[in-house]
Protein backbone atom coordinates (compact mmCIF):
# COMPACT_ATOMS: atom_id res chain seq x y z
CA UNK A 1 0.00 0.00 0.00
CA UNK A 2 1.43 3.43 -1.09
CA UNK A 3 1.57 6.34 1.16
CA UNK A 4 -1.37 8.01 -0.61
CA UNK A 5 -3.32 5.34 0.05
CA UNK A 6 -2.79 5.74 3.26
CA UNK A 7 -4.05 9.08 3.84
CA UNK A 8 -6.85 9.61 5.97
CA UNK A 9 -9.56 12.46 4.63
CA UNK A 10 -8.12 15.05 7.44
CA UNK A 11 -4.97 14.63 6.10
CA UNK A 12 -6.32 15.08 2.68
CA UNK A 13 -7.75 18.29 3.63
CA UNK A 14 -4.83 19.58 5.95
CA UNK A 15 -2.66 18.80 2.78
CA UNK A 16 -4.97 20.73 0.50
CA UNK A 17 -4.81 23.82 2.84
CA UNK A 18 -1.17 23.35 2.74
CA UNK A 19 -0.68 23.70 -0.91
CA UNK A 20 -3.59 26.67 -1.07
CA UNK A 21 -1.46 28.35 1.74
CA UNK A 22 1.82 27.76 -0.51
CA UNK A 23 0.28 29.01 -3.83
CA UNK A 24 -1.45 32.06 -2.33
CA UNK A 25 2.86 32.96 -0.60
CA UNK A 26 4.39 32.47 -4.55
CA UNK A 27 1.35 34.76 -5.77
CA UNK A 28 2.38 37.23 -3.20
CA UNK A 29 6.14 36.34 -3.62
CA UNK A 30 5.50 36.84 -7.75
CA UNK A 31 3.50 40.03 -6.98
CA UNK A 32 6.57 41.55 -5.20
CA UNK A 33 8.87 40.86 -7.23
CA UNK A 34 7.00 42.37 -10.23
CA UNK A 35 6.64 45.46 -8.37
CA UNK A 36 9.67 47.17 -8.64
CA UNK A 37 10.29 46.46 -12.41
CA UNK A 38 6.64 47.28 -12.89
CA UNK A 39 7.38 51.15 -11.44
CA UNK A 40 10.52 51.27 -12.55
CA UNK A 41 9.37 50.15 -16.12
CA UNK A 42 6.62 52.69 -16.31
CA UNK A 43 9.04 55.64 -15.38
CA UNK A 44 11.49 54.42 -18.16
CA UNK A 45 8.17 54.52 -20.13
CA UNK A 46 7.71 57.88 -19.36
CA UNK A 47 10.85 58.84 -19.20
CA UNK A 48 11.86 57.75 -22.98
CA UNK A 49 8.34 59.00 -24.46
CA UNK A 50 9.42 62.31 -23.89
CA UNK A 51 9.77 64.39 -27.00
CA UNK A 52 12.75 65.61 -26.52
CA UNK A 53 13.19 67.01 -29.94
CA UNK A 54 9.85 69.27 -29.33
CA UNK A 55 11.42 70.65 -25.90
CA UNK A 56 15.03 71.44 -27.77
CA UNK A 57 12.77 72.64 -30.52
CA UNK A 58 10.86 75.11 -28.27
CA UNK A 59 13.98 76.13 -26.27
CA UNK A 60 15.48 77.09 -30.28
CA UNK A 61 12.57 78.94 -30.99
CA UNK A 62 12.76 80.58 -27.74
CA UNK A 63 16.35 81.15 -28.33
CA UNK A 64 16.16 82.30 -32.45
CA UNK A 65 13.37 84.60 -31.93
CA UNK A 66 15.26 86.51 -28.55
CA UNK A 67 18.06 86.40 -31.07
CA UNK A 68 16.32 88.12 -33.79
CA UNK A 69 14.75 90.80 -31.78
CA UNK A 70 18.14 91.55 -30.20
CA UNK A 71 19.87 91.70 -33.35
CA UNK A 72 17.29 93.42 -34.76
CA UNK A 73 17.75 96.46 -32.71
CA UNK A 74 21.57 96.75 -33.64
CA UNK A 75 20.28 97.47 -36.93
CA UNK A 76 19.21 101.15 -38.74
CA UNK A 77 16.38 101.86 -40.19
CA UNK A 78 14.06 98.29 -40.18
CA UNK A 79 11.08 98.05 -39.05
CA UNK A 80 7.61 98.31 -41.26
CA UNK A 81 7.62 101.16 -43.93
CA UNK A 82 8.03 101.85 -47.31
CA UNK A 83 11.52 99.85 -48.45
CA UNK A 84 13.09 100.13 -52.29
CA UNK A 85 16.14 98.51 -54.23
CA UNK A 86 18.43 101.19 -55.75
CA UNK A 87 21.92 99.97 -57.01
CA UNK A 88 22.10 96.77 -55.27
CA UNK A 89 21.20 98.99 -51.58
CA UNK A 90 18.11 98.77 -49.73
CA UNK A 91 16.47 102.07 -48.32
CA UNK A 92 13.58 102.36 -46.00
CA UNK A 93 12.27 105.78 -47.32
CA UNK A 94 15.47 108.16 -48.24
CA UNK A 95 17.85 106.16 -45.39
CA UNK A 96 19.59 103.26 -46.08
CA UNK A 97 19.53 100.15 -44.09
CA UNK A 98 22.59 99.45 -42.40
CA UNK A 99 23.60 96.03 -40.89
CA UNK A 100 27.30 97.04 -39.56
CA UNK A 101 26.99 95.63 -35.92
CA UNK A 102 30.18 95.98 -34.52
CA UNK A 103 31.81 92.65 -32.22
CA UNK A 104 28.25 91.55 -32.13
CA UNK A 105 28.56 89.75 -35.10
CA UNK A 106 31.52 88.10 -33.34
CA UNK A 107 29.33 87.17 -30.38
CA UNK A 108 26.99 85.47 -32.42
CA UNK A 109 29.07 83.24 -33.97
CA UNK A 110 29.86 82.00 -30.92
CA UNK A 111 26.63 80.62 -29.65
CA UNK A 112 25.88 79.42 -34.01
CA UNK A 113 24.01 82.69 -34.68
CA UNK A 114 23.56 83.51 -38.39
CA UNK A 115 21.45 87.01 -39.18
CA UNK A 116 20.71 87.35 -42.78
CA UNK A 117 18.54 90.69 -44.29
CA UNK A 118 16.10 90.03 -46.91
CA UNK A 119 14.77 92.35 -49.92
CA UNK A 120 11.25 90.37 -51.20
CA UNK A 121 13.16 86.73 -51.54
CA UNK A 122 16.34 87.76 -51.71
CA UNK A 123 19.33 87.67 -49.35
CA UNK A 124 20.60 91.03 -49.53
CA UNK A 125 23.41 91.17 -46.08
CA UNK A 126 24.03 88.62 -44.06
CA UNK A 127 25.15 89.51 -40.12
CA UNK A 128 28.30 87.34 -39.81
CA UNK A 129 29.19 86.11 -43.28
CA UNK A 130 32.66 87.80 -43.29
CA UNK A 131 33.64 86.14 -40.28
CA UNK A 132 31.82 82.33 -40.73
CA UNK A 133 32.56 82.45 -44.33
CA UNK A 134 29.49 81.24 -45.11
CA UNK A 135 28.92 82.31 -48.91
CA UNK A 136 24.95 83.29 -49.35
CA UNK A 137 25.11 85.93 -51.85
CA UNK A 138 22.00 86.11 -54.25
CA UNK A 139 20.62 83.17 -52.29
CA UNK A 140 16.83 82.62 -52.53
CA UNK A 141 14.06 82.43 -49.69
CA UNK A 142 12.37 78.77 -50.17
CA UNK A 143 9.08 79.47 -52.24
CA UNK A 144 7.27 77.58 -50.24
CA UNK A 145 8.28 80.09 -47.20
CA UNK A 146 8.08 83.17 -48.92
CA UNK A 147 4.42 81.85 -49.70
CA UNK A 148 3.21 81.84 -46.61
CA UNK A 149 5.41 84.36 -44.48
CA UNK A 150 3.25 86.85 -47.30
CA UNK A 151 0.02 85.53 -47.20
CA UNK A 152 0.17 85.52 -43.35
CA UNK A 153 2.20 88.18 -42.34
CA UNK A 154 3.19 86.71 -39.40
CA UNK A 155 6.45 85.47 -37.84
CA UNK A 156 7.29 82.10 -39.02
CA UNK A 157 9.39 79.73 -37.50
CA UNK A 158 10.90 76.15 -39.85
CA UNK A 159 12.92 73.33 -38.78
CA UNK A 160 14.66 73.23 -42.20
CA UNK A 161 15.68 76.59 -44.22
CA UNK A 162 18.28 75.98 -47.10
CA UNK A 163 20.44 79.30 -47.49
CA UNK A 164 23.88 78.65 -48.90
CA UNK A 165 24.54 75.02 -49.32
CA UNK A 166 23.32 75.02 -45.72
CA UNK A 167 20.64 73.70 -43.84
CA UNK A 168 19.16 75.87 -40.45
CA UNK A 169 16.63 75.98 -38.15
CA UNK A 170 15.49 78.97 -38.94
CA UNK A 171 13.27 82.72 -37.86
CA UNK A 172 11.71 84.94 -39.82
CA UNK A 173 10.17 88.38 -38.93
CA UNK A 174 8.39 90.25 -41.85
CA UNK A 175 8.08 94.24 -42.47
CA UNK A 176 5.04 95.83 -44.67
CA UNK A 177 5.19 98.31 -46.54
CA UNK A 178 2.31 100.81 -45.93
CA UNK A 179 0.31 99.18 -48.51
CA UNK A 180 0.60 96.07 -46.65
CA UNK A 181 3.02 94.41 -48.77
CA UNK A 182 5.60 92.19 -47.36
CA UNK A 183 8.89 93.61 -48.80
CA UNK A 184 11.72 93.06 -45.98
CA UNK A 185 12.54 89.91 -43.96
CA UNK A 186 14.65 89.59 -41.34
CA UNK A 187 16.79 85.90 -40.55
CA UNK A 188 17.79 84.62 -37.62
CA UNK A 189 19.29 80.72 -37.72
CA UNK A 190 21.17 78.13 -36.59
CA UNK A 191 22.47 75.06 -38.39
CA UNK A 192 20.50 72.14 -38.47
CA UNK A 193 23.46 69.69 -37.69
CA UNK A 194 24.28 71.71 -34.12
CA UNK A 195 20.62 71.08 -32.73
CA UNK A 196 20.61 67.77 -34.18
CA UNK A 197 23.66 66.90 -32.29
CA UNK A 198 21.84 68.68 -29.36
CA UNK A 199 18.77 66.61 -29.68
CA UNK A 200 21.08 63.67 -29.88
CA UNK A 201 23.19 64.09 -27.02
CA UNK A 202 20.26 64.83 -24.71
CA UNK A 203 18.60 61.65 -26.42
CA UNK A 204 21.60 59.66 -25.38
CA UNK A 205 21.60 60.92 -21.57
CA UNK A 206 17.80 59.84 -21.30
CA UNK A 207 18.39 56.46 -22.53
CA UNK A 208 21.79 55.81 -20.37
CA UNK A 209 19.57 57.23 -17.45
CA UNK A 210 16.66 55.04 -18.61
CA UNK A 211 19.33 52.05 -18.95
CA UNK A 212 20.67 52.35 -15.62
CA UNK A 213 17.46 52.99 -13.91
CA UNK A 214 16.33 49.74 -15.52
CA UNK A 215 19.45 48.04 -14.21
CA UNK A 216 18.83 49.23 -10.78
CA UNK A 217 15.12 47.67 -10.93
CA UNK A 218 16.03 44.49 -11.86
CA UNK A 219 18.83 44.09 -9.15
CA UNK A 220 15.77 45.57 -6.52
CA UNK A 221 13.71 43.11 -7.91
CA UNK A 222 16.18 40.07 -7.67
CA UNK A 223 16.77 41.47 -4.13
CA UNK A 224 12.96 41.78 -3.47
CA UNK A 225 12.41 37.76 -4.75
CA UNK A 226 15.85 36.48 -3.01
CA UNK A 227 14.03 38.12 0.39
CA UNK A 228 10.61 36.90 -0.40
CA UNK A 229 11.93 33.33 -1.45
CA UNK A 230 13.89 33.67 1.96
CA UNK A 231 10.70 34.37 3.90
CA UNK A 232 8.89 31.62 1.96
CA UNK A 233 11.25 28.90 3.19
CA UNK A 234 11.08 30.15 6.89
CA UNK A 235 7.36 30.22 6.38
CA UNK A 236 6.83 27.06 5.89
CA UNK A 237 9.81 25.86 7.95
CA UNK A 238 7.96 27.38 10.63
CA UNK A 239 4.99 26.40 9.90
CA UNK A 240 6.61 23.25 9.46
CA UNK A 241 8.20 23.06 13.74
CA UNK A 242 5.02 24.40 14.71
CA UNK A 243 2.74 21.48 13.48
CA UNK A 244 5.24 19.49 15.07
CA UNK A 245 5.30 20.71 18.74
CA UNK A 246 1.41 20.94 18.16
CA UNK A 247 1.11 17.44 16.98
CA UNK A 248 3.59 16.39 19.91
CA UNK A 249 1.61 18.58 22.41
CA UNK A 250 -1.82 17.02 20.99
CA UNK A 251 -0.23 13.56 21.58
CA UNK A 252 1.26 14.45 24.97
CA UNK A 253 -2.06 15.99 25.96
CA UNK A 254 -4.07 12.80 24.86
CA UNK A 255 -1.86 10.87 26.92
CA UNK A 256 -1.90 12.52 29.73
CA UNK A 257 -5.96 12.69 29.70
CA UNK A 258 -5.93 8.93 29.12
CA UNK A 259 -3.34 8.66 32.33
CA UNK A 260 -5.05 11.23 34.59
CA UNK A 261 -8.64 9.44 33.66
CA UNK A 262 -7.37 6.32 34.99
CA UNK A 263 -5.72 7.21 37.79
CA UNK A 264 -8.10 9.60 39.16
CA UNK A 265 -10.55 6.62 39.96
CA UNK A 266 -8.83 4.78 42.31
CA UNK A 267 -7.58 7.89 44.15
CA UNK A 268 -11.28 8.85 44.43
CA UNK A 269 -11.91 5.49 46.24
CA UNK A 270 -8.94 6.25 48.23
CA UNK A 271 -10.01 9.89 49.25
CA UNK A 272 -14.06 8.30 49.96
CA UNK A 273 -12.73 5.70 51.81
CA UNK A 274 -10.18 8.31 53.60
CA UNK A 275 -13.43 10.42 54.46
CA UNK A 276 -15.31 7.38 55.72
CA UNK A 277 -12.55 6.48 58.33
CA UNK A 278 -12.24 10.26 59.32
CA UNK A 279 -15.69 10.17 60.33
CA UNK A 280 -16.11 7.21 62.17
CA UNK A 281 -12.41 7.79 63.98
CA UNK A 282 -12.05 9.70 66.33
CA UNK A 283 -8.30 8.77 67.28
CA UNK A 284 -6.34 11.56 66.80
CA UNK A 285 -2.90 8.91 65.43
CA UNK A 286 -5.35 7.38 62.64
CA UNK A 287 -6.76 10.36 62.19
CA UNK A 288 -3.62 12.24 61.11
CA UNK A 289 -2.34 9.22 59.09
CA UNK A 290 -5.52 9.08 57.11
CA UNK A 291 -4.75 12.79 56.95
CA UNK A 292 -2.17 12.82 54.85
CA UNK A 293 -3.36 9.92 52.88
CA UNK A 294 -5.94 12.48 51.65
CA UNK A 295 -3.46 15.03 51.07
CA UNK A 296 -1.39 12.66 49.13
CA UNK A 297 -3.99 11.86 47.03
CA UNK A 298 -5.13 15.45 46.66
CA UNK A 299 -1.57 16.04 45.89
CA UNK A 300 -1.67 13.28 42.86
CA UNK A 301 -4.46 14.74 41.42
CA UNK A 302 -3.04 18.04 41.23
CA UNK A 303 0.15 17.07 39.98
CA UNK A 304 -1.51 15.27 37.25
CA UNK A 305 -4.14 17.74 36.63
CA UNK A 306 -1.08 20.35 36.00
CA UNK A 307 1.25 18.03 33.65
CA UNK A 308 -2.24 17.92 31.52
CA UNK A 309 -2.82 21.82 31.81
CA UNK A 310 0.74 22.26 30.82
CA UNK A 311 0.30 20.05 27.47
CA UNK A 312 -3.22 21.74 26.96
CA UNK A 313 -1.81 25.05 26.96
CA UNK A 314 1.41 23.64 24.59
CA UNK A 315 -1.41 22.30 22.22
CA UNK A 316 -3.02 26.03 22.02
CA UNK A 317 -5.87 24.41 23.01
CA UNK A 318 -7.03 26.81 25.83
CA UNK A 319 -10.34 28.30 25.61
CA UNK A 320 -12.03 31.33 28.07
CA UNK A 321 -15.49 29.73 29.01
CA UNK A 322 -17.60 32.38 30.48
CA UNK A 323 -20.48 31.24 32.75
CA UNK A 324 -22.22 32.64 35.78
CA UNK A 325 -20.80 31.79 39.66
CA UNK A 326 -21.08 32.85 42.73
CA UNK A 327 -17.97 34.17 44.27
CA UNK A 328 -18.59 32.41 47.50
CA UNK A 329 -18.78 28.97 46.33
CA UNK A 330 -15.92 28.85 44.42
CA UNK A 331 -14.14 30.01 47.05
CA UNK A 332 -15.61 27.69 49.60
CA UNK A 333 -14.46 24.97 47.28
CA UNK A 334 -10.95 25.96 46.96
CA UNK A 335 -10.52 26.27 50.64
CA UNK A 336 -11.91 22.54 50.95
CA UNK A 337 -9.41 21.42 48.08
CA UNK A 338 -6.19 22.30 50.98
CA UNK A 339 -8.60 21.40 54.31
CA UNK A 340 -6.65 18.38 54.62
CA UNK A 341 -3.21 19.37 54.21
CA UNK A 342 -4.01 22.69 57.26
CA UNK A 343 -6.05 20.36 59.64
CA UNK A 344 -2.90 18.09 59.41
CA UNK A 345 -0.35 20.84 60.07
CA UNK A 346 -2.67 22.78 62.61
CA UNK A 347 -2.41 26.03 60.20
CA UNK A 348 -4.79 29.17 61.14
CA UNK A 349 -6.54 29.43 57.83
CA UNK A 350 -8.84 32.78 57.19
CA UNK A 351 -10.41 34.06 54.66
CA UNK A 352 -11.25 38.12 54.31
CA UNK A 353 -13.93 40.00 51.70
CA UNK A 354 -13.43 43.72 50.70
CA UNK A 355 -16.84 45.83 52.24
CA UNK A 356 -19.89 45.26 49.80
CA UNK A 357 -17.65 42.66 47.45
CA UNK A 358 -20.25 41.61 44.76
CA UNK A 359 -20.88 38.10 44.88
CA UNK A 360 -22.89 37.14 42.16
CA UNK A 361 -20.44 37.20 39.10
CA UNK A 362 -20.03 36.01 35.32
CA UNK A 363 -16.50 34.79 34.29
CA UNK A 364 -14.62 31.72 33.42
CA UNK A 365 -14.05 30.56 36.98
CA UNK A 366 -12.44 27.00 36.18
CA UNK A 367 -9.30 29.00 35.38
CA UNK A 368 -9.86 31.50 38.22
CA UNK A 369 -10.53 27.78 41.06
CA UNK A 370 -7.72 26.19 39.25
CA UNK A 371 -5.24 29.32 39.94
CA UNK A 372 -6.52 30.34 43.22
CA UNK A 373 -6.46 26.41 44.46
CA UNK A 374 -2.95 25.98 43.17
CA UNK A 375 -1.48 29.01 44.97
CA UNK A 376 -3.37 27.79 47.94
CA UNK A 377 -1.82 24.62 47.93
CA UNK A 378 1.56 25.83 47.66
CA UNK A 379 0.77 27.88 50.83
CA UNK A 380 -0.14 24.87 52.75
CA UNK A 381 2.89 22.70 51.35
CA UNK A 382 5.68 25.71 52.02
CA UNK A 383 4.04 26.20 55.40
CA UNK A 384 4.71 23.97 58.27
CA UNK A 385 3.57 26.47 61.23
CA UNK A 386 2.01 29.79 61.82
CA UNK A 387 -0.93 30.98 59.41
CA UNK A 388 -2.23 31.44 55.93
CA UNK A 389 -4.24 34.32 55.06
CA UNK A 390 -6.79 34.71 51.63
CA UNK A 391 -8.01 38.13 50.88
CA UNK A 392 -10.40 39.10 48.16
CA UNK A 393 -10.93 42.54 47.21
CA UNK A 394 -12.55 44.17 43.89
CA UNK A 395 -11.91 47.49 42.11
CA UNK A 396 -14.83 48.99 40.28
CA UNK A 397 -14.14 49.16 36.54
CA UNK A 398 -17.66 50.42 35.44
CA UNK A 399 -20.88 49.63 36.74
CA UNK A 400 -20.84 46.01 35.54
CA UNK A 401 -17.27 45.41 35.55
CA UNK A 402 -14.95 44.98 38.37
CA UNK A 403 -11.35 43.81 38.66
CA UNK A 404 -11.39 41.24 41.38
CA UNK A 405 -7.86 40.24 43.39
CA UNK A 406 -7.26 37.16 45.25
CA UNK A 407 -4.22 37.71 47.65
CA UNK A 408 -2.85 34.58 49.69
CA UNK A 409 -0.41 35.43 52.49
CA UNK A 410 1.14 32.69 53.96
CA UNK A 411 3.99 32.38 56.92
CA UNK A 412 5.88 29.67 55.19
CA UNK A 413 9.89 29.07 53.73
CA UNK A 414 9.74 32.29 51.47
CA UNK A 415 11.43 32.65 48.25
CA UNK A 416 15.04 34.34 47.64
CA UNK A 417 13.98 38.13 45.66
CA UNK A 418 15.87 36.72 42.36
CA UNK A 419 14.26 33.42 42.61
CA UNK A 420 10.93 35.12 42.65
CA UNK A 421 11.42 36.88 39.95
CA UNK A 422 11.41 32.82 37.66
CA UNK A 423 8.34 31.57 39.37
CA UNK A 424 6.17 32.73 37.03
CA UNK A 425 9.01 31.56 33.84
CA UNK A 426 10.65 28.15 35.12
CA UNK A 427 9.92 24.62 35.05
CA UNK A 428 11.08 22.96 38.45
CA UNK A 429 11.31 24.35 41.96
CA UNK A 430 13.65 27.22 42.04
CA UNK A 431 15.13 26.65 45.13
CA UNK A 432 15.48 22.66 45.72
CA UNK A 433 18.39 22.70 47.42
CA UNK A 434 15.72 23.82 50.67
CA UNK A 435 12.56 21.58 49.06
CA UNK A 436 14.17 18.33 48.89
CA UNK A 437 11.31 16.84 50.60
CA UNK A 438 8.30 18.98 49.05
CA UNK A 439 7.05 16.76 45.67
CA UNK A 440 5.67 18.18 42.65
CA UNK A 441 6.26 18.73 39.54
CA UNK A 442 6.91 22.53 39.43
CA UNK A 443 4.19 23.52 36.91
CA UNK A 444 1.73 24.95 39.12
CA UNK A 445 2.96 29.02 38.96
CA UNK A 446 3.79 28.37 35.32
CA UNK A 447 0.41 27.26 34.65
CA UNK A 448 -1.25 30.19 36.94
CA UNK A 449 1.00 32.71 34.97
CA UNK A 450 -0.60 31.77 31.40
CA UNK A 451 -4.03 31.30 32.65
CA UNK A 452 -4.31 34.19 33.82
CA UNK A 453 -2.67 36.26 31.10
CA UNK A 454 -5.10 34.50 29.68
CA UNK A 455 -7.82 36.06 31.41
CA UNK A 456 -6.62 39.29 30.91
CA UNK A 457 -5.35 39.72 34.53
CA UNK A 458 -1.53 39.61 35.91
CA UNK A 459 0.08 38.10 38.91
CA UNK A 460 2.69 38.52 41.24
CA UNK A 461 4.64 37.73 44.10
CA UNK A 462 6.04 39.28 47.32
CA UNK A 463 8.56 37.16 49.42
CA UNK A 464 11.44 37.08 52.02
CA UNK A 465 12.96 34.31 53.16
CA UNK A 466 11.78 32.76 56.35
CA UNK A 467 9.26 35.00 56.50
CA UNK A 468 6.54 34.06 54.22
CA UNK A 469 5.23 35.21 50.85
CA UNK A 470 2.29 36.90 49.17
CA UNK A 471 0.93 35.65 45.63
CA UNK A 472 -1.33 38.19 44.62
CA UNK A 473 -3.43 37.48 40.68
CA UNK A 474 -6.03 40.03 39.66
CA UNK A 475 -8.78 39.23 36.96
CA UNK A 476 -11.63 41.68 35.21
CA UNK A 477 -15.06 39.86 36.23
CA UNK A 478 -18.83 40.77 35.29
CA UNK A 479 -21.13 41.51 37.64
CA UNK A 480 -24.75 39.99 37.15
CA UNK A 481 -26.61 41.86 40.03
CA UNK A 482 -25.60 44.13 43.46
CA UNK A 483 -25.83 41.14 45.87
CA UNK A 484 -22.90 40.97 47.64
CA UNK A 485 -21.06 38.45 50.00
CA UNK A 486 -22.21 40.06 53.08
CA UNK A 487 -26.21 39.54 51.58
CA UNK A 488 -25.45 35.95 50.95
Amino acid sequence: MDERSKMTADKVIEVGKEARGMRSVLIKVIIFSLIPLLVMGIAISIITNINVRKIIEDEIKTELRMGAYGLENNYSNIGDGDYSEKDGRIYKGDKEVSGRLSSIGKDLLKIGLVCTFFYEDTRIDTTVADISGVNMAGTKLDPSIYLELTNTGNELFCEAVDLGGRTYYGYYIPYRNSNGEIKAIFFSGKERSEIMQRVWSVTVMILLVGLVTLFIAIIISLLCSIYLVGFLFRHFRHEEDLNVQRNAAQNQLEFMTLVTREVRDPIDAITVLSDRILDEESSPEIREEVLGIKEACNSMIISFNSIRDYSQLESGQTQIEEEEYELTELVDECCNKVSPGKERKGLDFSVRYDDNMPNCLKGDHDKIRQVLVNLLENAVKYTYDGSIRLDIGYRMIRADKIDVTFTVTDTGVGIRKEDAQKLFSYIGKVSKDKNVSIKGTGLGLLICKRLVSALDGRISVDSEIGKGSVFCFTVPQDVLNKTTVGES
